[in-house]
Parts: structure tokens; sequence; C-alpha cells
């Protein structure tokens, strides 16, 4: 009994949860607005439910779910995704840093190159420079040296991402260049778009799944912030592919 009332504590008494109590109890309530109030509840738990979050992210994670086995390339492409700046180690926050060993596996197995994409905003201390961090680390302490054919540090998005990429791949005198695209599974339809708009010819590498496949349980009808997140990710991408088809 304690461990159920502790759960439904966590799961309804902490955001999101709270807020959509508040945002019920406030439908009731209010002289004004009730239907509002209460769309925006079922709308916030909708998207703190894991079956919603799991389903938004299915589309965009499911056609990468598989292996490919001896890939011809001539790099691996890992794409940047965020710093943490002041830390004293382990400079890239948890999908940057699945991103980061993914690509080198895939570079020490095929015996490719490794070019880094990724600037960010700070100018002083970038994702590029995290990266060259964590490859030092991973030198010094596991002995694992991969081979680096460059950085980028200037870009800001997916879409600097694949044109400085390109500009990289020009002043190496690689016209058509193949690669093997490292990102976020739940990323990897939009980059991939970006990529072969810019010429390359992308193998997707993916990592860093959101979506586990094992039961639910009724605890997953609950909002909790994990699946909120992941709605939110799901989102973001779909947001990002409408651009690509409106802009182009």
């Amino acid at each position: 009994m304690i461990y159920i009332a502790s759960k439904l504590f966590t799961y309804l008494l902490l955001p999101p949860g709270v807020f959509i109590i508040f945002l019920l109890v406030a439908s009731f309530l209010a002289k004004k607005f009730k239907k509002t109030l209460f769309l925006l509840a079922l709308f916030f738990y909708a998207l703190s439910n894991s079956y919603v979050a799991d389903f938004l992210l299915l589309p965009l994670e499911r056609p990468y779910c598989k292996i490919i086995n001896n890939p011809q390339a001539n790099a691996v492409v890992i794409l940047g995704g965020g710093h943490l700046v002041g830390v004293p180690n382990a400079p890239l926050p948890p999908s940057a840093y699945k991103r980061a060993l993914w690509g080198i596996m895939l570079s020490k197995k095929y015996n490719l190159p490794i070019l880094f994409s990724g600037g960010g905003q700070n100018i002083s201390y970038s994702e590029a420079d995290a990266f060259l961090t964590v490859l030092k680390e991973i030198k010094d302490m596991l002995h694992v040296e991969a081979t680096l054919l460059k950085t980028e540090n200037k870009s800001l998005d997916t879409y600097e991402n694949a044109k400085y990429s390109k500009k990289l791949f020009k002043d190496l005198n690689i016209k058509n260049p193949t690669i093997l695209l490292v990102t976020s599974a739940y990323h990897m339809k939009r980059a991939t778009k970006l990529y072969e708009q810019f010429g390359f010819k992308v193998i997707p590498m993916p990592t860093d799944f959101k979506i586990s496949y094992e039961e639910k349980t009724l605890w997953d009808l609950l909002p909790n912030i994990g699946a909120f997140k992941k709605s939110y990710i799901a989102l973001h991408e779909y947001f990002g592919l409408l651009s690509l088809y409106l802009l182009r």
C-alpha cells in the first residue's frame, strides 16, 4: 500500500499531474471558459500519457529500428545534441553522449573516419569542443582512439549541420559522399531529408531510441513527466518536418 500511495503521489501531485488536476478543478469552479479549461486538461493529460507519447514517436523511430550490416561509406557523421559547460568530465548530455559513443563504435567497427557537426550558442566552448573532450577522455581512460576526419563548430541547427558538412567534404574533394549518419532515432527522418538535399547518400545509423517496446501497465495511463518530454520531442520533429515541406 505504501508503494502504491507513493507512486500515486509522484504521478498526481508532481508536474505535470498537479497542473492537470488544477485545470480540471478550475474547469468545474470557474464561471467562464469551463470548456476551454477542461479541454486544456485533456490536452495536457494526453501529452503526458505514455501511450500517446509512444504513438507520436512510433512513425519517427520505427522505420529505423533495424540493423544494417557491412555498410560502405566514406565517413561517420555524428550530429551534436547539446553540451554542458563548466562540468569536470563527460561534457555531453545523455542523448548527445549516446550519439558520440555510437558513432565512435561504428568508426572502429568499419574503420571509417568521423566528422562531428555541432556548434551551439556558446562560442567559447562549442559542441564540437565538448566532443573533442569526450574523445580525449575515451582515449586516455579506455585506450580507444577514433580517427577524426574533421569537426564543424558553426552549425546551430540540422540544416546548418548538413550545409557545413557538405562544405567540409567538398574541401576534401569528396563530391558525392556516402555517410553513416548518427543521430537520435526520432530525429533521423528530418536529418536524412536535409542531408539528402545537400547531395549526401545517407545510411541511417540511429541511436538514443525513446520508445521501449515492453508491455505497458495501468501505471502508464497516469500522467508523467517522461511521457510529456517524449511528446514534446515528437511534436518538435513533426513541426520540423512540416517546415521542410512548406519551405522546399
